[in-house]
């Protein structure tokens, strides 16, 4: 039997890609490469393969990122759900993501560099000081109600 981590954590990718967390900071005596010179690392995190939903460098990952198990890793191990279940709340939320960096994208939010919150609270202050047209607000609504839905998913599924 593969271990949970093979199951769950490489098909969903939520704790590295960026919409999970906005960056990773050192523990003390951490020496994961990814710190060489930085107090932080910012998401997505730049050994996450988005394709694969692993890490390139997996054995000298940061110990925040070692420690870290999401609820669903948390129930299945537990067995308060079955896999199957985990894996279709991952979908369910992966698809929630996808819509908000898609309405981002529409509004010209489109650097995939940064967390996803940050992003959007650059749309959300763009918006507030004049920086969309007015054709945009019903974009900008969507995107504020698919966030809203994201953040409640994220809190109650995910976040340990």
């Amino acid at each position: 039997m593969k271990p949970l981590t093979d199951t769950l954590c490489l098909q969903c990718g939520l704790c590295c890609n960026g919409v999970l967390f906005g960056d990773v900071r050192p523990e003390a005596g951490d020496r994961s490469p990814l710190f060489a010179g930085r107090s932080r690392v910012n998401q997505p995190c730049p050994a996450f393969t988005a394709a694969t939903c692993a890490c390139a460098i997996y054995a000298e990952r940061p110990a925040r990122c070692r420690k870290f198990e999401c609820k669903q890793l948390l129930a299945v191990g537990a067995g308060e759900i079955s896999a199957e279940a985990a894996l279709k709340k991952i979908r369910a939320t992966k698809k929630l993501a996808a819509k908000v960096e898609r309405l981002l994208g529409e509004l010209g939010f489109n650097d995939t560099t940064l967390p996803l919150h940050r992003r959007f609270k650059r749309c959300q202050r763009a918006a507030e000081t004049g920086g969309l047209a007015a054709e945009q607000f019903d974009t900008l609504a969507d995107l504020q109600l698919a966030v809203h839905e994201l953040t409640l998913l994220l809190a109650k599924d995910f976040y340990s």
